[in-house]
């Protein structure tokens, strides 16, 4: 409740919701990213026979997913928590804060700390996927068991 007051006493009921429309793009962009590239990556794995629908087929498709999706989707979220982070009035916009720390500090700006990013990522991505993959089949398996009509 403490931060609320500070927020709405230094920046207005409107700084409530700064950084609301880059968090939001933001996030559609990575999980658009992730569930596209693992399609993409998994199909390609099976189709070329490299893999098989399997555990380690899974893996590397989660693990690319993430590359991707880390590539395209961090630049998005370092200016997000620039801008959110940064003191009333400092940026006109999103947009403005983007374009500041091009002009600035150059493109790498947008990826300082990818590697952590990148993990972190990663990680979730590989037990997500996993997991929906072994649940998906045990599902089929369960539905094939029981004679189950879906």
């Amino acid at each position: 409740m403490e931060a609320y007051k500070t927020i709405t006493k230094e920046e207005s009921v409107r700084g409530l919701w700064k950084g609301t429309g880059p968090n939001i793009t933001r996030n559609a962009l990575v999980n658009c990213m992730e569930l596209v590239t693992y399609d993409i990556i998994k199909d390609t794995l099976l189709k070329s026979n490299l893999m098989s629908d399997t555990l380690p087929c899974h893996f590397t498709s989660a693990f690319g997913a993430s590359f991707c999706t880390t590539v395209i989707a961090f630049p998005v979220d370092v200016v997000k928590t620039r801008y959110m982070n940064s003191a009333k009035g400092q940026y006109k916009g999103a947009l403005n804060c983007a374009l500041t720390m091009l002009r600035k500090e150059g493109p790498m700006a947008f990826y300082k700390w990818f590697m952590p990013s990148f993990l972190r990522l990663g990680s979730w991505n590989i037990v997500m996927f996993v997991t929906y993959e072994q649940l998906k089949r045990a599902m089929m398996f369960a539905c094939i068991s029981w004679d189950a009509p879906f």
